[in-house]
């Protein structure tokens, strides 16, 4: 039986305690449930969900202030990973912000994470600088990555 297809879609107020778990399985510094919940109610802040099945697999939080936008987080089940999840969050949060008005894609990222560097870098962003010791717990560098989005 085939596996089900990957749906991919802004996310809801019901998704919120499946995203808050999802938050708490993927970072050292999660995020709380209220600050999530905030991101579902700002103007400028988008939040999409990767869900297979009736379960978010992963989800995306941008802020989108054209002429430009911010990926503030990108978070993909453990399980989940290396198939393509990732990927398909990343391209349709480009998407979003091509239709939102937005001319480029910002973020910053752990030096150590590696998958998530290379992700980046497949999706054609490039590093433009660093904040030395920008995160505290563990203590690593934050590399400034920028992608223009394709009109």
């Amino acid at each position: 039986m085939p596996a089900a297809e990957l749906s991919l879609r802004a996310a809801e107020r019901a998704d919120l305690d499946a995203i808050a778990a999802l938050e708490q399985r993927c970072f050292h510094r999660p995020w709380t449930r209220s600050m999530l919940a905030e991101e579902l109610t700002r103007g400028f802040a988008r939040v999409d969900i990767a869900a297979r099945g009736g379960g978010v697999l992963g989800y995306t939080c941008v802020w989108e202030q054209p002429p430009e936008a911010h990926l503030l987080k990108i978070a993909v089940a453990p399980e989940a990973r290396g198939g393509g999840v990732g990927g398909a969050l990343l391209r349709r949060a480009l998407h979003q912000a091509r239709v939102s008005g937005c001319e480029q894609v910002q973020l910053e990222v752990a030096r150590a994470n590696a998958s998530a560097l290379r992700l980046y870098q497949r999706a054609g962003f490039t590093v433009v600088g660093t904040r030395p010791g920008y995160y505290r717990d563990p203590v690593d560098d934050a590399v400034l990555m920028t992608r223009l989005v394709d009109h």
